[in-house]
């Protein structure tokens, strides 16, 4: 089987000439992240060639002719930047790993999200979504405060002063993220316990894989920490068994309320009562065997990088089976298109 992976390009702090954050690659899996994924995909016996999401890859794709795509693209603007390849491989009618292009719109946007957890019966801190500064003024949540962007991931936005204490700091926190990332800020009062990550791969009859503890110096995951490796991973955790049951099913809830695919991380953080809290839910879990919590995860549950990424190209290929079998799709523009 002919199988791509589609990448993002890591990023400089300046793109095409525009001025961008200084995390913007924060997302984006490294080189050397790449051709181990590529080695992987080889090693399950397929064909396999990477390629980076630029413009042009609808028409990548049709010279490629896939059997089916790799997809560990985030995209790089826009609240639907994760939907891009998938909306893209549905129109092309190819199989693709991972969510769809719904779920991983609804999932990158964490208001969203944190809405239909708690809609669910699932415990999230209180929040508010700020799309201007003078929301602000009504304010309704009590400090300790977190500060982050609505519809980022990987600890972009995140820094040793999103946790907030006073007025004046929560003003200069939102007006930088508003500014820098031009996007919505979530703010969300501060659950001070453990934190804890959930690991989901599978379909019809998902499998959870062993809960992780994130052990940081600041109680909380900054960009700076994220970025040198400087945490501690416990997994599994060490905690009862009750607590790592809910946290199981909590993590399964929101996986099939945003109807998920093939893989998730979820993240919670327990509050003053040692409750676990709802942070937010990743589709799209960093895939690196070197650094990322995933992998990680399900090497403890027994499943060697080799194995992971097998699986999950045969969760998508059993999705369209019959694929290899299909008409080819013919696209006909207008004379009198625009």
């Amino acid at each position: 089987m002919k199988v791509v992976l589609v990448y993002d390009e890591p990023l400089g702090p300046e793109s095409a000439g525009e001025p961008l954050p200084e995390d913007i690659g924060a997302e984006y899996e490294s080189n050397r992240t790449i051709e181990v994924l590529l080695q992987a995909i080889r090693a399950c016996g397929h064909k396999a060639v990477g390629i980076n999401l630029t413009e042009d890859f609808p028409g990548q794709i049709r010279q490629l002719k896939p059997d089916l795509v790799f997809n560990i693209a985030e995209g790089i603007r826009g609240p639907a930047r994760e939907s891009i390849v998938p909306a893209w491989l549905d129109h092309l009618g190819i199989p693709y790993t991972g969510s769809d292009g719904l779920s991983l719109a609804m999932s990158l946007d964490k208001a969203l999200t944190k809405t239909l957890a708690s809609a669910g019966g699932l415990r999230t801190p209180a929040f508010k979504k700020v799309h201007r500064i003078e929301d602000l003024n009504n304010l309704d949540l009590k400090c300790p405060l977190f500060v982050k962007p609505n519809a980022e991931g990987s600890s972009m936005g995140i820094r040793s002063t999103s946790r907030i204490e006073t007025r004046d700091q929560l003003q200069r926190r939102v007006a930088w993220i508003l500014e820098t990332y031009e996007q919505d800020c979530l703010v969300e009062e501060f659950a001070p316990g453990r934190e804890f990550c959930v690991g989901i791969i599978g379909n019809e009859k998902p499998r959870l894989l062993p809960v992780v503890e994130i052990r940081s110096r600041r109680n909380f995951y900054p960009y700076e920490e994220k970025h040198d490796h400087q945490r501690e991973l416990i997994c599994p955790a060490e905690i009862p068994e009750n607590l790592a049951e809910e946290l199981r099913w909590m993590g399964l809830k929101i996986f099939t309320i945003l109807a998920c695919r093939d893989l998730a991380r979820v993240d919670f953080k327990l509050d003053d009562d040692g409750r676990p809290n709802f942070l937010e839910i990743n589709p799209l879990p960093g895939l690196s065997p070197y650094y990322s919590i995933f992998p990680y995860q399900a090497a403890v549950a027994g499943l060697s990088y080799q194995q992971l990424i097998g699986q999950i190209i045969d969760w998508a290929r059993q999705r369209r089976p019959n694929y290899q079998n299909r008409p080819p799709l013919q696209i006909r523009m207008s004379e009198q298109t625009v």
